[in-house]
Order: structure tokens, then C-alpha cells, then sequence
């Protein structure tokens, strides 16, 4: 399951395998079985926060990123919508942490957030997969089954074609990927590079590709070449 991984793997960036194109795929292809799979799938939900407790862990480790002081859990609640891994009722914890010296927050890199935003990282990947648009019937079951609104989906195909290409995460490591990445296409064919195991493996790899853009970290070389 999950090509095979386990959630430890995912926190090292250069286990990522960036592949070209397969010469007789045709380029870039719609992924909407992935993403029928993936919101399927009740064990990703529980992968993807196993790997969240992990990045937590290994965040913790290294200390302060002001001071070098120690770090104590800070964990916030977060109320994104539609949220499966987390029992109703239940809140869902972001991972954080308070530097006994200096007061500062550190927050750790997640795979289920991305940023701010109030749906699940891989939500926001796989509903912006669907290039060809959504009808209105599809609108609709997504209204009933997400509280998606069809704006809602525009301003996030506009992100990912606008601003994520500005961002110096995408400045730093589009020059990896050989043949160029269509931008026009993302996320589409920035997922189909992440060649290690299954459809939902390489959601997850893209996930943890994003992880610099979940936490309020400056993008260095660590993250890029």
C-alpha cells in the first residue's frame, strides 16, 4: 500500500523520485481516477497524519530555528472542512511548538495542510486535477458531499497556474524536472514526474513535495537544488 512506504520515508525530500515522461504516454493526462481513489481511500487519511506526527517529531528534534532553544507542544485545534481522518467531534490537531527561551512558535511542515487554507492539502490537489471543469450535477455532489462551490475550485486552478509558479519553492525546484513541467497543466503534470509506486503514493510524494508551503518557513536551498 502506498508503493510500499512507510510514513518515516516521506520526510526525506530526496527519496522523491522525479521521473520524465513516458515517451508513450501521450504527456500530460487527466488524473480523475486518482482522484476517485483517493477520497475512497479511509486509510490515506490515517497515512497522511502519521506522516504529520512524524515531520512533528523530527521538527521538535532540531530545537528552536531563532535560538536553538527547546521546543514544547503547542498543538492548536484546526477545523478544515471535511476532514475524515478525524472522528466527528474531534478536533483536528495542528502540529506546534513554543521555544522555552525565546517564546517563539515553530511550526513543524504538514502534509494535510496547506497554508491556511480550510480544505485538506490533498483536496485542494485532487479537485484541482479536474481540467476538463466539473458539471453542474458534479458541482452539485460536491456542494452536498464537501461544501465545494465551483468559484471555489477556479481560485484554486488559478493558484496553482498563478501564484504557486511565482513562489520560490517553484523558482528553486522546477529546474529539477526535465523535460519542462507544462505549468498550464499543473497540478496534473507535476504529479504525473512522482514516478515511486501507486496512484496514491505519488499523492502523497506531491503532498510532501508542497510540505514548505504548509508552515511559515523561508524556502533556502534545503528545499531547492
Amino acid at each position: 500500500m502506498f508503493g510500499g512506504l512507510r510514513p518515516s520515508r516521506y520526510v526525506n525530500k530526496r527519496e522523491v523520485e522525479r521521473s520524465e515522461i513516458d515517451p508513450d504516454s501521450g504527456g500530460q493526462q487527466p488524473r480523475n481516477d486518482v482522484t476517485a481513489i483517493a477520497l475512497q481511500h479511509p486509510k490515506l487519511f490515517h497515512f497522511l497524519t502519521a506522516i504529520d506526527e512524524d515531520l512533528a517529531a523530527r521538527r521538535r528534534s532540531l530545537g528552536c530555528s531563532l535560538c536553538g532553544g527547546v521546543l514544547h507542544s503547542a498543538v492548536y485545534p484546526r477545523k478544515p472542512r471535511w476532514a475524515p481522518w478525524a472522528p466527528p467531534g474531534v478536533p483536528t490537531i495542528r502540529h506546534s511548538f513554543c521555544c522555552q527561551s525565546c517564546r517563539s512558535r515553530n511550526m513543524p511542515a504538514s502534509v494535510r495542510f496547506l497554508g491556511r487554507r480550510v480544505y485538506p492539502g490533498f483536496i485542494v490537489i485532487l479537485l484541482s486535477m479536474m481540467q476538463g471543469g466539473v458539471t453542474d450535477r458534479g458541482i452539485d455532489e460536491l456542494r452536498t458531499t464537501l461544501g465545494l462551490a465551483r468559484r471555489t475550485l477556479q481560485r484554486w486552478r488559478h493558484w496553482w497556474r498563478q501564484i504557486f509558479v511565482q513562489t520560490p519553492l517553484w523558482q528553486y525546484e522546477r529546474g529539477n524536472f526535465m523535460p519542462t513541467i507544462d505549468e498550464s497543466a499543473l497540478p496534473n503534470s507535476l504529479l504525473e514526474r512522482f514516478a515511486n509506486g501507486d496512484a496514491l503514493a505519488r499523492v502523497v510524494l506531491l503532498l510532501r513535495f508542497l510540505t514548505p508551503l504548509s508552515a511559515p518557513c523561508p524556502i533556502t536551498q534545503r528545499y531547492g537544488r
